[in-house]
C-alpha cells in the first residue's frame, strides 16, 4: 500500500475546501438549474423514442401473431385434407 504524504493530505484538504467553496456561489446555482433542465429535457425526449418503439413493437407483435394464427388454421386444414385423403384409400 502506498504511503500518503503530509503534502498530500495538505493539498486535499485545500482543495476540497476550496471545491465546496465554488460549490456555494451563485453561478455554480445557475449551472446546476440548466445542467437539471438538460436532463429533464433528455429524459422527455428518452421517453417518447420508449413509447413510439413499445407502440411500433405491439404492432408487429398484433401482426406476428395473426401471421402465426393463419399459419396453424392452414396446418390444421392441410392434416385434415391429408386425413380426409387417407380414409379414402
Amino acid at each position: 500500500m502506498a504511503k500518503i504524504g503530509w503534502k498530500s493530505l495538505i493539498g486535499g484538504f485545500l482543495l476540497g475546501t476550496c471545491g465546496l467553496e465554488l460549490l456555494k456561489t451563485e453561478t455554480a446555482d445557475t449551472v446546476y438549474t440548466y445542467a437539471t433542465a438538460g436532463v429533464l429535457i433528455a429524459r422527455d425526449w428518452v421517453m417518447k423514442q420508449v413509447e413510439y418503439v413499445t407502440a411500433k413493437s405491439q404492432d408487429i407483435y398484433a401482426d406476428a401473431k395473426e401471421i402465426h394464427e393463419n399459419y396453424q388454421r392452414m396446418k390444421a386444414t392441410e392434416n385434415f385434407e391429408e386425413t380426409v385423403r387417407g380414409t379414402d384409400e
